[in-house]
């Protein structure tokens, strides 16, 4: 019914990661308010979609005996699916990891009954039910600094999910991911990656590299601050031309063929490392087709990099718009 959308000014966030609690509050109010003057009612709760430069993602395969004359109930397959997130968590804390982990979302890859595959077990009988999960975690202080932040913007968390699992609901339907494709958001610190196959979500992870590291760049080349940076990097994919001032005030014009070869090396960098990802989560191999969402993504030059790093034609590399 209604959105908003506001941009850092400053880098309040990176990786994934609050660094200033206070400014990111304000930006979140600021998104809440605007809201609540267009639905004209308040707003109290919130679902975050989390990202984190520090993601550790699981797989596990955990069953359990149910009575074999009572049908199976969406409670049954919630504690089946609880069972793995925990024996996910612990072999995490057996790992030795000095950090506390949060589980920040969770996949059923497969379901069985009675070790037979099964796509819905709700209604079935059997005398035990089984699940390979996907569980994804976060370290405690990246969760507890978006809870602080939103909680200090007068909201409660109501839900708590992973980027790419938020995008890939609404990017790529459910009958799509019968096949191997990868969906990439590529957000600003950070981008999520995604795969698909055999109709199930196989595999989550990241890089620590996104729309960021391409601001930065121009920062440097251009000596002007992050926001005019950001502003130039947005322009050069729409207008010939770029007109900005630079920190000693004077005013300057560059063609966006030039702001273009500024960003080459890091494009070509960060498709680097969303290739290698994208292999080493499917298997050591690249997949059919790539859907790109978020912003970081739509800088010219990004799909066909991406491309070619994976050994796919152009064509199978697309971004995912509003269509």
């Amino acid at each position: 019914v209604a959105m908003e959308v506001v941009e850092h000014t400053t880098r309040a966030m990176m990786d994934g990661q609050v660094h200033d609690i206070n400014v990111v509050a304000d930006e979140i109010k600021t998104v809440k308010t605007r809201l609540e003057d267009k639905i004209n009612r308040k707003l109290n709760s919130v679902c975050i979609a989390a990202a984190g430069r520090v993601l550790r993602t699981l797989t596990v395969k955990t069953s359990m005996p149910i009575d074999p004359e009572v049908k199976i109930t969406s409670e049954d397959i919630y504690s089946l699916d609880l069972a793995g997130v925990d024996l996910a968590h612990r072999m995490l804390t057996e790992e030795g990891n000095k950090d506390n982990y949060y589980c920040v979302g969770y996949t059923p890859v497969k379901y069985y009954l009675n070790d037979y595959e099964i796509s819905n077990l709700e209604g079935h009988k059997g005398s035990e039910i089984g699940v390979n999960l996907l569980a994804t975690f976060l370290p405690e202080e990246v969760v507890d600094g978006l809870y602080s932040a939103v909680e200090m913007a007068g909201l409660e968390v109501a839900n708590l999910t992973l980027e790419p699992i938020a995008a890939m609901n609404v990017a790529i339907p459910a009958h799509y991911r019968l096949l191997n494709i990868a969906l990439v958001d590529v957000g600003a610190g950070t981008s999520d990656i995604c795969i698909t196959k055999d109709g199930s979500i196989i595999a989550y992870g990241m890089i620590p590299v996104a729309g960021d590291a391409l601001t930065e760049a121009i920062a440097r080349h251009c000596l002007v601050d992050f926001g005019t940076a950001e502003k130039i990097k947005r322009e050069s994919g729409e207008k010939e031309e770029v007109s900005y001032e630079d920190i000693m005030f004077l005013p300057q014009t560059m063609k966006s063929s030039d702001v273009l070869a500024v960003t080459d090396p890091v494009v070509k960098d960060m498709t680097k490392q969303v290739s290698d990802k994208i292999k080493e989560l499917n298997g050591g191999k690249p997949v059919s087709a790539v859907f790109v969402v978020g912003g970081g993504g739509m800088i010219p030059g990004y799909t066909e990099c991406l491309a070619e790093e994976l050994g796919l034609v152009k064509e199978r590399v697309a971004i995912r718009g509003g269509e």
